[in-house]
This record gives C-alpha cells, sequence and structure tokens, in this order.
C-alpha cells in the first residue's frame, strides 16, 4: 500500500509509475472497512495516495469490487457515491469534483482500453442520463432522477421523491 511508505520512498515508485504509464484503482469502500482495524489510535484510511499521484498525473480509476458482501457489507453499486467517497477520503479538493467524475468514467474506460467512447450515431450506448446543473453538482450531491442505459437499453431508473412525499418512519427509544 502506497499510503504506508514514507513521502521520500514513494517520490522514486511515482516516477516510475509515471514513466511506465502505469494506471491505478483505488477501491474505498474496501479499503475503508478492511483495513485500520487493529491501529490503537488514528486508524490509517487504507487507501492509497489519491490526491497526490492523481496530481501528478497518474490515471487514477475508482471503483468498488465488493457490494453487500463478507468483505465490503453496505453498498449500491453506484459509481457517483463511490465518487463521493473517494474526494472525501482521498482528499481531493472541491473543485476536483470534476476530477472524481472522470475516475469512474474516462479513466476505467481508457484503463480497459476501451478506445471507442463518447456520445456520437452508432456508438453502444451505455451511459447514465441524470439530472443536475453539471459535472460538479452531480458528484457533490447526487440527482433526484438517473437512468442507466447498457447498450441503448435502460437498466436502472432511480426516481428520489420530495421530502412531503416519503412515508414517515417514527422511531420510540
Amino acid at each position: 500500500m502506497l499510503s504506508a511508505v514514507p513521502r521520500e520512498d514513494f517520490l522514486p515508485i511515482l516516477d516510475q509509475i509515471l514513466a511506465m504509464d502505469l494506471g491505478v484503482v483505488t477501491l474505498p469502500a474496501a479499503n475503508l472497512y478492511l483495513q485500520g482495524r487493529d491501529a490503537d489510535v488514528l486508524p490509517p484510511r487504507g487507501l492509497t495516495r489519491v490526491a497526490e499521484m492523481v496530481r501528478a498525473g497518474v490515471a487514477i480509476a475508482t471503483a468498488s469490487d465488493n457490494i453487500e458482501d463478507p468483505f465490503v457489507p453496505t453498498g449500491t453499486g453506484d459509481l457517483l457515491e463511490i465518487a463521493r467517497w473517494t474526494v472525501l477520503t482521498g482528499h481531493l479538493k472541491g473543485d476536483e469534483l470534476p476530477l472524481a467524475w472522470r475516475m469512474v468514467s474516462e479513466t476505467p474506460a481508457r484503463l480497459m482500453g476501451l478506445s471507442d467512447v463518447g456520445l456520437r450515431v452508432g456508438a453502444r450506448a451505455d451511459l447514465l442520463i441524470a439530472e443536475a446543473p453539471d459535472i460538479s453538482s452531480l458528484v457533490a450531491g447526487g440527482t433526484g432522477h438517473l437512468r442507466v442505459l447498457s447498450a441503448g437499453r435502460q437498466v436502472s431508473e432511480r426516481l428520489v421523491r420530495s421530502q412531503t412525499d416519503m412515508p414517515r418512519v417514527l422511531g420510540i427509544a
């Protein structure tokens, strides 16, 4: 784990990563859940040096490989959620929200060697349709209406109802 290496030892590794044009994938949910459990004080976050590497030009994707299993008992599969976790746990700044979006969209496509991507006639049509004024707002707060298409076919839709439409749940202690 590169975050466990002292900075002076990390810098030559960073240079090698850049020289070899390597990509990195971080899994914030699994890293946060599994690592640092035995620390008595200030448990480590368990993530790699996300902010430092991405600002240096390393291609970093962020994802989740475990959802509701023994390795990560929570999760929805929503990569916008993972992008938010990456901003918070990877020490990205508020103006780097678009970068977090690229870490769940463009960068993984590049690392997988998918070059035929983008909106155009004849494209495969794997896309997310969301209502938001811009990418920063989408990553920061999500959307009230989200559709996911795979090969042009809708596979998921989520409509968040307003607070007044939500059922009320009372808890009594």
